[in-house]
């Protein structure tokens, strides 16, 4: 993944603002994702419901946010970052890798409507580095 500095920059600004909301940004990251893609739903079989106000929505939603803010601190270590999750996703949960890549056009929406500071230089620094999430997320499936 090539990130210039400015792209470091701003991926680096808007985990500190994610970071601030978490819960809230998540939740609705994962609703919209239940919403849209009606498929992924098959993956979360003890969930009740699929609005961002469920308490498991929330809990999923947070856990997911927290770890791209802390995949950030490691942007020029990805591969190495994200191991324990793509075997996790690969071998245990087998989730379809092609989900990761709609999620993270969900999150882009989602960060797009919750932060002002969204602008098109951000938008572009988030999708490569969501890009790359993906694609690493889905490494154990090759």
């Amino acid at each position: 993944m090539v990130l210039s500095e400015a792209n470091k920059q701003a991926i680096h600004h808007v985990a500190a603002e994610i970071k601030l909301n978490t819960a809230v940004l998540g939740a609705d990251a994962l609703a919209r994702l239940f919403e849209i893609h009606h498929q992924t739903k098959t993956y979360f079989p003890s969930f009740k419901s699929y609005v961002a106000a469920d308490p498991k929505v929330i809990a999923h939603g947070t856990k997911v946010f927290e770890a791209l803010v802390k995949a950030t601190e490691h942007l020029d270590d990805l591969p190495h970052h994200l191991d324990k999750l793509a075997e996790k996703h690969g071998h245990e949960l087998l989730v379809d890798p092609h989900n990761f890549v709609l999620f993270s056009d969900i999150i882009v929406v989602t960060l797009a409507l919750h932060l002002p500071s969204f602008t098109p230089a951000t938008h572009t620094a988030i999708d490569k580095f969501l890009e790359e999430v993906a694609y690493q997320l889905s490494s154990m499936y090759r």
